[in-house]
């Protein structure tokens, strides 16, 4: 019983953790660049911006599955898979909402970014990189 109380616990908490590990990668990713390379480059220029976009949404993407590979108590591959068909689906909305109804492209590169992280960490669960214990 009380184990079962456990895995409920854990799977009612991936989909929040995932949320706020991505949202926290990103912002930390942003406070990093501005205070190492934000200092010796021009922070409004646009290879800067997008070069800020495509790594904070990458790492975002990528540590929203990775979170959820992690908390979830069993079915961890396929829970990797369902959060990146996940991101894939809101990351297409937010395509068409972008590109149609607002006209802000530069979002476009941090939509992408975000879909190639959540891909790529879905692959390294596959090839079995993150199922080795650190020492």
């Amino acid at each position: 019983m009380k184990n079962k109380i456990k895995n409920i616990l854990l799977w009612l908490a991936v989909f929040p953790a995932s949320l706020a590990g991505m949202v926290l990668s990103s912002f930390l990713w942003h406070l990093i660049h501005n205070l190492t390379a934000g200092r010796y480059i021009d922070l409004n220029s646009w290879l800067n911006i997008i070069y800020v976009e495509l790594v904070s949404n990458l790492i975002a993407g990528f540590v929203f599955v990775l979170i959820a590979y992690k908390i979830a108590p069993n079915n961890k591959k396929i829970t990797a898979i369902i959060f990146t068909a996940f991101l894939i689906l809101i990351s297409g909305a937010s395509l068409f909402i972008v590109n149609y109804m607002t006209k802000e492209y530069f979002t476009n590169i941090g939509i992408i970014g975000t879909i190639a992280g959540s891909i790529i960490c879905c692959i390294g669960i596959y090839k079995g990189d993150f199922d080795k214990k650190l020492s």
